[in-house]
């Protein structure tokens, strides 16, 4: 049997938790099987960057752009699906790999006649997993702390805010601590969609 896992999300931005979480899969599954998923929704504040931006952060932190998928619903993600035959299907496990706080988007519940529902919980199927066809499964990332700029960044609404709250040299260091170096074309990307001026009124908690 073959694993098709899918690793869904908003990414604003794709932050080293994220990276940490797709380390994890690859690890545990193999660099072919795991494919992110992301759309190119926008809305200001929450969610400021496009799919192109986001890729690009992806690959500055190894990410295949070929493992990347734009989509409509990173938690459906049928653009991925779909490009299976049926007999690909029938001999392939599907996982949605998300946080605990993710897992919540999905249906566990049992059908009206009491058979266990399509989307099941990957810790308690135990060790025979049925092909998508029949079934796909949640597997629960484990949530990893990290700092930017000496700070605990817990998600991406903290680093979006220590990026608008920062100078340009605390700037330069939040992508130096995400990406690993000073990369001014991340740095003048981040300023654009966060709409930096002398004046930033904070987000929204």
């Amino acid at each position: 049997m073959n694993y098709l896992v899918i690793y869904p999300g908003r990414f604003h931005p794709f932050h080293l938790g994220h990276k940490a979480s797709y380390d994890y899969l690859v690890k545990k599954y193999g660099a072919d099987a795991v494919y992110i998923a992301t759309s190119d929704k926008q809305a200001p504040i929450t969610s400021p960057f496009t799919y192109s931006d986001k890729v690009e952060m992806m690959t500055k932190l190894g990410v295949p752009a070929s493992h990347v998928v734009k989509v409509k619903n990173p938690y459906q993600a049928t653009e991925i699906t779909d490009n299976l035959g049926p007999e690909q299907k029938a001999d392939t496990v599907l996982i949605f790999a998300v946080s605990a706080k993710d897992a919540e988007r999905f249906n566990f519940k049992p059908k009206r006649d009491g058979s266990a529902s399509y989307i099941q919980s990957l810790s308690s199927a135990g060790k025979k997993l049925k092909p998508m066809t029949k079934a796909a499964y949640i597997d629960i990332t484990p949530t990893v702390n990290f700092q930017v700029r000496g700070k605990d960044a817990s998600s991406a609404t903290v680093v979006r805010q220590l990026f608008i709250d920062g100078n340009d040299s605390d700037r330069d260091q939040i992508i130096t601590d995400l990406y690993g170096a000073v990369d001014t074309g991340l740095r003048d990307m981040f300023k654009q969609r966060l709409g930096v001026t002398d004046n930033v009124v904070k987000m929204m908690q």
